[in-house]
């Protein structure tokens, strides 16, 4: 096996990745199954190429793709196809595919633009350690599963929005065209608490290894690198989210606003910080 064909298999997946999103839409807007359901055994079919992407680039490399963005993004809209195909599975809720496979393509196609969009032959000194693989892995699955609450908390306020909006001859039909295709509020709600307490687990394993990984690399647990700052600051949101839901009853619109800030917090972490601040991650661009 070799990188190219790893990197072919990644762009295969791609455009299976748009043509899931036009199926899902498309399904979406004519309130029709068969079209979602087509685009789910594309999904399925993009998330399978994928992963032999991943494992691919992982023999050919002889290490996991988490060396530098390019192979961190690589590896991140992967593990979100995964929480996502999971998701959708136990749910059997194709409508959120309608939101989800155009984002999760868009992500895809932003990584095959990235400046620096190559595969890093060597491996720094530093990074030589058994401590990157769960410290990147638990990062990946954790901000795949945040972009997927980010989306129900983006439904949730739409739907929710709808629900108590005043009545008129206009307002019935948008409210009735996505009524008959959004979950109901209560459902979304859950899905994002659900999806927020297992990112915020991944999460947790990501800040306590990475402090870990940092004493035996730097000599110091923490030092206030940007990246180390930003993934704690993503941490005490989420935590502000559950702590807030679980002891003070948050529920609703409040708890979707938590957990898109959160996203935002995310989204600067993994690209922001890397372009905007330098810091002993630089090395990830």
């Amino acid at each position: 096996m070799n990188q190219q064909l790893g990197l072919n298999l990644f762009h295969t997946a791609f455009w299976i990745y748009v043509v899931s999103a036009v199926c899902y839409v498309f399904g979406f807007l004519k309130n029709k199954p068969e079209p979602a359901r087509l685009g789910r055994l594309l999904m399925l079919t993009a998330a399978a190429i994928h992963t032999a992407s991943f494992v691919t680039l992982w023999i050919a490399l002889g290490r996991p793709p988490f060396l530098n963005l390019y192979e961190y993004m690589l590896s991140f809209t992967w593990a979100a196809a995964l929480v996502y195909v999971v998701t959708e599975t136990l749910t059997r809720k194709t409508s959120i595919g309608a939101f989800f496979a155009p984002l999760i393509a868009g992500f895809v196609y932003l990584t095959q633009r990235l400046p620096n969009a190559r595969i890093d032959e060597a491996v720094m000194p530093a990074l030589r350690s058994a401590w990157r693989v769960p410290h990147v892995a638990s990062a990946i699955l954790a901000y795949g599963a945040f972009l997927l609450a980010f989306i129900f908390a983006v439904l949730y306020l739409v739907k929710d929005g709808l629900d108590k909006s005043q009545t008129g001859k206009d307002a019935r039909t948008v409210e009735s065209f996505w009524s008959r295709r959004l979950p109901d509020t209560d459902f979304l709600d859950r899905m994002i608490y659900r999806t927020i307490a297992f990112g915020f687990l991944m999460q947790t394993i990501l800040v306590i290894v990475g402090a870990i990984w940092a004493q035996y690399a730097w000599g110091r647990f923490w030092g206030w690198d940007p990246k180390e700052t930003w993934s704690f600051i993503t941490w005490i949101i989420y935590a502000t989210y559950l702590h807030t839901r679980t002891s003070m009853g948050w529920r609703g619109r409040k708890s979707a606003w938590v957990a898109i800030i959160g996203f935002g917090a995310v989204a600067f972490t993994l690209l922001g910080v890397s372009y905007l601040l330098k810091g002993l991650h630089s090395y990830a661009t």
